[in-house]
């Protein structure tokens, strides 16, 4: 949220927070039980869905602006199914799972691996999450354990950043690239990709005035 309040000055964060526990009060009273009440309660109750129409809009990574509308890309959207679980009074636990192109949410509730697509508010097997990934690529891609490894809050955050990033360089505007690149380095201040990059834009910077920047990786 605090991410979201850089980029939207005057942002309430507290407030923003309240309307998390609100959600979680009415997951209790639903109730959220395990993987399956929490996707009905999701995606069917309070119709938390995937921004097809305007997957490139800065508001779907922006958390206020992904509780407000429920809409937003598969990262956001996990954050909030992350933050719900994490409230909630039962025995339910959620992860962050960092799938290449397409972040996941894992649900253990004593029964063994349950996975959860937020972008699309259901359940998916590892297969099929095999086929989301050749769907992105073109291709079939080698199956590999390490594509479900769990995203800490620090990769979240950082994989966040990088799709805010990849919007500001669409629309050329170097600062907000900028500002990305300032915060990841403040999650990761050793990184020598990201040091190299502030480097390369700052130099932009002084010798165009801002004027443009541009990478287009894709969202996720």
């Amino acid at each position: 949220m605090i991410i979201a309040g850089e980029f939207q000055p005057g942002l309430s964060v507290v407030e923003e927070l309240g309307k998390i526990d609100r959600f979680v009060q009415d997951a209790e009273s639903y109730p959220v039980v395990d993987a399956e009440s929490l996707v009905e309660f999701m995606a069917g109750e309070q119709n938390f869905s995937g921004n097809s129409n305007q997957y490139y809009s800065v508001s779907n990574s922006l958390l206020n602006q992904v509780l407000a509308t429920k809409k937003g890309i598969p990262i956001t959207i996990a954050v909030v199914y992350l933050a719900i679980v994490e409230r909630l009074s039962g025995a339910m636990r959620a992860e962050g799972i960092s799938f290449p192109g397409h972040f996941l949410v894992r649900i253990d509730a004593g029964s063994g691996e349950q996975l959860i697509d937020p972008f699309a508010g259901q359940l998916v097997s590892r297969d099929e999450c095999y086929q989301i990934l050749a769907g992105l690529y073109g291709r079939e891609v080698e199956p590999n354990d390490r594509f479900f490894n769990r995203a800490g809050s620090r990769q979240i955050l950082r994989r966040i950043l990088e799709n805010l990033k990849v919007i500001h360089s669409q629309t050329g505007d170097a600062k907000g690239v900028l500002t990305c690149l300032d915060y990841q380095l403040m999650l990761y201040p050793d990184d020598e990709e990201l040091l190299q990059q502030q480097q390369n834009l700052l130099d932009h910077l002084r010798e165009n005035d801002g004027s443009h920047y541009d990478e287009s990786p894709r969202l996720h």
